[in-house]
């Protein structure tokens, strides 16, 4: 069958991928995470890190990369997305529909980082699928039991909530389509009320979390991230949606959605709505939200529930514009995931990350790290720690390093536009943990060098002279290609409080 065929095609892409390219930085991050084990995070929902933790251990002591540890169960999940688009679809048409819809969610461009990657998206993306499998069940037969709707309504309620405070929207809009689309007949039913009870449970830790670190978590994910105010450029997200899911397929998605919108199965009806008020929510926030943040994967769940009834609408309109194009927009679309897994080549190749140095396609986020670590190692004594300018060259040595120094950040700005400034301090590994660290501790100074501007390099090299004395500059380290540089110092922790003191350390001279 050509989904099973193309799925397992593109799953073995994922996982090659998968066990070849060096962590993300904020793969990093979670894996970090996962070594704190906590129900919530200055960032997310423990959910991710949980997952990073499992596949971690699950693959310890098997001679794999760590990485693919890192990621497996977000392969697992970003591998059964498709297989719960055809579920979905089975619901709502015939079999050879399922199998064709199963077949459209395929090429979506920005579905294929889903499962390369340690990414809440991944599990976010399944649970909201899961959740609204379940409520189409609910709706699709009066007749059937339904205990099994409302359990794997709660699973899904639960993992969503453990994973991404994103989760909410997802809820909203779902919550209105299904009543719209007949569900509010079922306001009677316990299974329902015991679902939304666990479900509404599952968003205590972040709530908890929030209540004892005076509201961190949600000041950044609703205030600090998101100006909140019109910014027109915000009217070019649904040009850029198209571009990148590829305008004829982003143009199918959209009819397909707008056709059914009224359809007479209510199931069919309810994952069009909620497809299309996803699809025009996203673009209703997006002249006022985050722009500084990559945010073009937000609405791929209205994408995957478009993919589920494209085949019925294409079926009604055999002659309609929208048949005689469906081969172009699959065409292409094709050709764009074969682009995106192409990406995936350059972080996966040093020597291909090498010659994009200086380009727009060189992988900075993922590369360089381990040419910083492996000038640590040899280096490293016992009780020596290090001290990174930012978190996420903090997350990627404490990975690389697999725990053999304790890895503290410098107050860098990227904590706080991250989120993660207050996780670190939580953990005791922030600037006023420096003051704790025993006097004659040597210390190693990791700087990445474009993170900081140009014109601040000698006050940030000289930062740790509140803390460290005889700090000297060790050696230059440059990622492949020489695309990113880092400098690597070395230092005492002095005696006394750590005051303010005079000191000569520079930046090394090019």
């Amino acid at each position: 069958m050509k989904f099973i065929a193309l799925w397992a095609l593109l799953l073995a892409f994922k996982l090659a991928f998968a066990a070849s390219m060096p962590l993300f930085g904020d793969e990093a991050f979670y894996a970090w995470e996962a070594r704190h084990p906590a129900w919530a995070y200055s960032d997310l929902p423990g959910g991710t890190a949980a997952a990073v933790g499992l596949g971690s251990a699950l693959l310890d002591g098997v001679p794999l990369p760590r990485e693919l540890g890192v990621r497996l169960v977000f392969l697992l999940a970003g591998a059964a997305i498709p297989w719960l688009v055809v579920r979905i679809a089975r619901r709502l048409g015939t079999p050879a529909q399922a199998w064709r819809a199963g077949l459209w969610s395929l090429p979506i461009p920005l579905l294929m980082p889903m499962g390369v990657m340690a990414l809440p998206d991944a599990l976010m993306t399944l649970a909201a699928l899961l959740a609204l499998d379940a409520c189409a069940g609910l709706l699709h037969d009066d007749e059937a039991p339904r205990g099994r709707w409302y359990a794997q309504f709660a699973a899904a309620l639960a993992l969503g909530a453990l994973t991404h405070y994103r989760f909410g929207p997802i809820l909203l809009v779902g919550a209105i389509a299904f009543f719209a689309a007949g569900g509010w007949r079922r306001r009677g039913d316990l299974g329902l009320w015991l679902a939304l009870l666990v479900g509404a449970v599952a968003w205590w830790p972040i709530l908890q979390f929030n209540l004892e670190m005076q509201g961190a978590g949600l000041h950044f994910q609703l205030v600090e991230r998101h100006p909140w105010h019109f910014d027109a450029k915000g009217l070019l997200q649904p040009l850029l949606q198209a571009v990148i899911t590829t305008p004829v397929l982003y143009v199918l998605f959209g009819w397909a959605l707008w056709v059914n919108r009224r359809a007479t199965p209510p199931a069919l009806r309810f994952v069009a709505l909620a497809g299309g008020g996803l699809w025009l929510l996203y673009a209703l926030l997006a002249p006022f939200v985050d722009k500084a943040r990559f945010s073009l994967h937000w609405p791929i769940p209205a994408y995957l529930l478009a993919a589920t009834v494209l085949p019925i609408a294409l079926d009604a309109a055999k002659a309609h514009w929208a048949a005689r194009v469906a081969p172009w927009a699959a065409g292409m679309a094709a050709a764009a995931t074969a682009l995106m897994l192409a990406a995936f080549v350059l972080p996966a190749s040093p020597t291909l990350a090498a010659r994009a140095a200086g380009t727009a396609l060189y992988p900075d986020n993922f590369v360089g790290w381990e040419e910083i670590a492996g000038a640590l190692r040899p280096r490293l004594a016992p009780g020596d720690i290090v001290v990174a300018d930012h978190f996420m060259l903090a997350a990627q040595l404490s990975f690389s390093l697999g725990g053999r120094a304790e890895v503290f950040v410098l107050d860098h700005w990227n904590n706080h536009k991250h989120g993660r400034a207050p996780q670190i301090a939580l953990w005791g590994y922030d600037e006023t943990a420096l003051s704790r660290i025993a006097p004659g501790t040597r210390v190693w100074l990791a700087f990445e060098v474009a993170e900081t501007p140009e014109r601040d390099h000698a006050a940030w090299v000289a930062r740790p002279c509140r803390w460290f004395e005889s700090v000297e500059y060790v050696a230059t380290i440059d990622g492949p290609g020489g695309g990113k540089r880092f400098w690597l110092y070395r230092g005492v922790r002095r005696d006394g409080s750590g005051g303010e003191t005079a000191c000569e350390v520079l930046p090394p001279a090019r």
